[in-house]
């Protein structure tokens, strides 16, 4: 489409040749001739003025700097947004429905709505409600009990237990596992493992996205649930009687212990792991590698790992960490003895 009128879907503010056409969408790395790409700061100008994009998407503060001032720009105040949009605009399918393979293990009372894709080798157990538009990919299991909201995809391999929830639009990516038990034991009077049965369910609320690989436990008692417009990246570990909030995001390798709590619109960073029965509040940042032993306030950046460094100096630092206590109480005997305390 040309510039301008990509500009008014996008709701941007075209400068330059308003009549070039653009054909698709690309990274400032590869883009070429005809397509667009965006410069969200001003460390990538260098970069954007040697681009061969036919169009840039900039916000306001960098429209007029020198570097892209002569180049075809869309101005609007987030410019990673109006590029993801774009993007969906230039490659989004609309969705065509497959039918439903024959065979198609359906268990007794089950229902299939309006105009689902359900490939080979899916079962589906006794019960189950599956909505509208529904597509389920190569080898999907669905248990008993399990309602599926309106144009949910849920991609191959991914196994539903029995009585869990999942909204509409929501996107459950490969090898994802959701309803196992949540992971509760207790010792017998002869120290054997003894199995708290799980018998609560999850519920996982509209637009969610789950990536690959990822397990979200079945409550004890009650729900884990997984609110409204949550993201998550792959190989992700969600406990027993964990709540996430709406909009949250949370990067790979991330585990939350059983009954944690996270507010809405939070971040958390790849690799964190949380202890049990902790609430991290709304819009809450934690930052990668970050282990969450207390509850974190509204609002609140948190770190705590350790950068890379030198692998004999980490040695060295190792050596003198476990010496802290020691040099602490020398330090509190020298302060006696000459009077002067150390800076804090």
């Amino acid at each position: 489409m040309k510039l301008a009128e990509l500009a008014q879907k996008i709701k941007a503010l075209p400068r330059g040749d308003g009549e070039i056409e653009i054909t698709g969408a690309a990274s400032l790395d590869d883009a070429v001739g005809g397509d667009v790409t965006y410069v969200a700061d001003s460390a990538r100008l260098a970069q954007a003025k040697e681009c061969k994009a036919s169009v840039l998407i900039v916000p306001p503060k960098l429209a007029d700097e020198a570097l892209i001032s002569d180049r075809n720009l869309l101005i609007t105040d987030d410019a990673k947004l109006a590029f993801a949009r774009i993007i969906s605009l230039f490659y989004s399918k609309p969705y065509q429905a497959r039918g439903v393979n024959s065979d198609l293990v359906l268990g007794e009372g089950s229902h299939i709505g309006k105009d689902c894709s359900i490939f080979p080798r899916v079962t589906i157990g006794c019960r189950s409600i599956i909505g509208d538009r529904v597509t389920l990919h190569p080898g999907v299991v669905i248990g008993d009990g399990v309602k599926i909201g309106d144009d949910t995809v849920i991609f191959p391999n991914v196994v539903v237990y029995d009585e869990t929830e999942i909204g509409a639009r929501c996107r459950l990516h490969s090898g994802t596992v959701v309803g196992a038990d949540g992971f509760s034991f207790t010792p017998d009077e002869e120290g054997r493992q003894f199995k708290l049965l799980q018998i609560g369910r999850v519920v996982i609320e509209d637009d969610v996205e789950i990536g690959a690989n990822c397990c979200v436990d079945r409550a004890g008692f009650g729900e884990t649930r997984i609110c409204r417009g949550a993201k998550f990246d792959n190989l992700i570990q969600i406990g027993h009687n964990v709540e996430i909030g709406e909009d949250t995001v949370v990067a790979a390798l991330a585990g939350f212990s059983g009954g944690t709590k996270v507010g809405r619109s939070c971040i958390i960073a790849g690799q964190i792991g949380t202890n049990q029965h902790i609430t991290i509040g709304d819009r809450a940042i934690i930052t990668a590698r970050t282990g969450v032993t207390k509850s974190v306030d509204p609002g609140k950046l948190m770190g705590g790992m350790m950068p890379a460094q030198d692998y004999q100096l980490w040695r060295k630092a190792q050596v003198l960490y476990s010496r802290l206590p020691e040099l602490f109480e020398r330090l509190k005997k020298l302060e006696q003895i000459t009077g002067v305390k150390s800076s804090k």
